[in-house]
């Protein structure tokens, strides 16, 4: 009996000090030219801002994907550390793949690069550094256990993510097992375009699942994997549901529409919006197109799994595209499962 109560009271403690799940918030350099700026940042809803990006170069150093956004940048690190978020620097991204090789594979450079991503890391107070690796291949598994073996050397306590991309997670072999890593992101991306048929969702409850396990089989523990949900819709022209045809892209920008921007479509009786419960998630059919998104059901069940699963947290892409509204935001039906003692009130003026 005595055993059993210390195994008790020893679970219990464990429990008592297990991480907090984390609510990872994606704010990109081109949020300002759809107005959106540090100020419009609802800091309550989240743990972490993981800032996208900085563009490393062949010589080591790295500069703003868009110098344009410097002054939002240090805006932002300003007012994340007076709201107590952490601010994360996302490096790599879009075609930046073939530099990140080069450095990985060379001593030398690596330990410029790790040099001058400190020198952003120190000078703005950041919690942390992220690679986003593109495109990665087989061979460039030990590429990426050696970037994060010395950027970790120099991080210390700080911490040391990685954008993983669900479609080559084969690719990754063991390389992000390793425990110089503190936590993964994991792209699902679009799962609709215009090469389907036919509509399915954009992204259902059984690819965020399938993503997860398709790391946790490559030996990365459960509690370090972060799911990223997408705060955007696809629209497909003259289609009339799931599983129907369509004529290809229908309204927004590409095909492409902000959560917060549906809200307004679906003020109108021109869409009937429906819950899917097979794949949980949404969709809104009118006469002239069909709408695959997420919306609040289809988050909170996310949000559910994340915690379910006792994941290390779920992440967002993007936070331009969460409504501001709390009755209708997806980050705070997230934060209503997975940090439920936060108020998501809006404060008076």
């Amino acid at each position: 009996m005595k055993r059993f109560q210390l195994a008790l009271i020893l679970s219990l403690a464990v429990a008592a000090i297990a991480a907090p799940f984390k609510v990872v918030g994606y704010y990109p350099y081109w949020a300002q030219y759809s107005q959106f700026y540090p100020k419009d940042v609802r800091y309550n809803t989240v743990t972490h801002i993981h800032y996208t990006s900085l563009a490393p170069s062949e010589d080591g150093s790295l500069a703003y994907a868009d110098e344009n956004d410097s002054q939002n940048f240090e805006t932002l690190a300003k007012t994340a550390k007076e709201n107590n978020v952490s601010l994360v620097v996302s490096i790599g991204g879009f075609e930046a793949e073939g530099v990140l090789a080069s450095i990985g594979g060379d001593q030398a450079l690596l330990s410029k690069f790790c040099d001058n991503a400190m020198e952003w890391v120190n000078k703005y107070g950041l919690a942390g550094l992220e690679l986003d690796w593109q495109n990665f291949e087989s061979d460039n598994a030990d590429a990426l256990k050696a970037m994060a073996k010395a950027l970790k050397a120099k991080l210390g306590s700080k911490s040391l993510s990685v954008m993983a991309y669900a479609a080559s997670a084969e690719a990754y072999g063991d390389a992000l097992a390793s425990g110089d890593i503190d936590y993964v992101t994991v792209s699902i991306g679009d799962q609709m375009d215009e090469s389907s048929e036919s509509v399915k969702p954009n992204m259902s409850k059984q690819d965020i699942e399938n993503a997860v396990k398709a790391f946790t089989d490559k030996s990365v523990p459960a509690s370090k994997l972060v799911p990223v949900v997408l705060l955007y819709g696809k629209t497909f022209a003259k289609a009339k549901g799931l599983g129907t045809a369509h004529q290809g892209i229908g309204s927004g920008n590409e095909g492409y529409i902000a959560y917060k921007e549906l809200m307004g479509k679906f003020d109108t009786p021109d869409y009937k919006v429906s819950f899917d419960e097979a794949s949980a998630s949404e969709v809104a059919v009118s006469e002239t197109e069909t709408i695959v998104f997420s919306g609040i059901p289809s988050m909170k069940s996310a949000a559910s799994f994340v915690k379910e699963q006792n994941l290390a947290g779920i992440a967002v892409y993007d936070l331009s595209q969460d409504h501001h509204e709390p009755i209708v935001s997806l980050l705070v039906t997230i934060g209503q499962v997975l940090r439920p003692e936060v108020d998501y009130k809006p404060k008076k003026r």
